[in-house]
């Protein structure tokens, strides 16, 4: 196998901190709840750039941050250890069936997305939602994944890292793990631990296959796993702020708790 060329993670944290230069701490005033986009869509979509401004801060919050920004300055690192010893174990037998891995890439690459978004508007009309809250349940899913998408493709730039099977210079980090975890996170924030556990577990399986599959090093998944977890969590706690939602989340079939 080629020797892969290394770039140093920290590549990735100076682009956090070029985000954290554009980023004054000023939250936007917001209209609360948030309007119809379909009875009110210029309501809305005056709306949209503040609720998105006020997420995307959430993502430099430290303080709010801090236990995932140490175990991702901890596990990241760490995880480039294995990278080698993981693929030449892979390279001689993979641990996954063909069959069950093509289920991991699919969920990963976007279908997971869209069929989280219909199972959330399902949801919403079983359980008699206004209609903007479930638009909102909605969107958080979009936009985390896609903001999660959109930095991860950053830094696969900033890196220019080769694929251990040689087809690019893509690697790191894994967009499919960055992805399902983003998604995993926004259900968590949605609905709680009862339907977050098991995503977060379809997230992993996920990573696994990328490993599998040989389109990524463990280091890869690991650092896709941290950006999604990462950025879903941080438009989650938006969302909840918007819809008073307790940070323990609340399973889907209950009233939304107050503060």
């Amino acid at each position: 196998m080629k020797k892969m060329t290394k770039k140093p993670f920290y590549i990735s944290i100076i682009c956090c901190l070029l985000i954290k230069t554009g980023l004054n701490g000023v939250e936007l005033a917001l209209k609360l709840p948030p309007p119809n986009p379909i009875a009110q869509p210029l309501q809305y979509l005056q709306y949209y750039p503040p609720h998105y401004w006020n997420g995307l801060q959430k993502t430099l919050d430290w303080k709010s941050n801090a236990p995932l920004f140490v175990a991702g300055a901890i596990l990241i690192p760490m995880s480039f250890l294995g990278d080698q010893p993981l693929q030449e174990n892979v390279a001689k037998h993979n641990f996954l069936p063909e069959n069950i891995s093509r289920i991991g890439y699919i969920y990963g690459h976007r279908w997971g997305n869209y069929a989280a978004a219909v199972a959330v508007g399902i949801n919403g009309v079983i359980q008699h939602q206004p209609w903007n809250k479930t638009f909102s349940q909605i969107e958080l899913l979009a936009t985390s994944t896609i903001t999660t998408a959109l930095v991860t493709e950053a830094i696969k730039l900033a890196t220019h890292r080769e694929r251990p099977n040689e087809e690019n210079y893509k690697s790191f980090p894994s967009g499919h793990s960055s992805n399902s975890f983003a998604l995993a996170a926004g259900l968590d924030g949605i609905y709680g631990y009862k339907i977050g556990i098991p995503a977060y577990l379809m997230a992993i399986f996920v990573a696994s296959t990328r490993i599998n599959d040989n389109k990524h090093y463990l280091s890869d998944v690991v650092a896709g796993a941290f950006i999604g977890t990462w950025i879903g969590k941080s438009f989650s706690r938006q969302y909840q702020l918007e819809w008073q939602i307790s940070a323990t989340g609340s399973p889907a079939i209950s009233i939304t708790i107050p503060f």
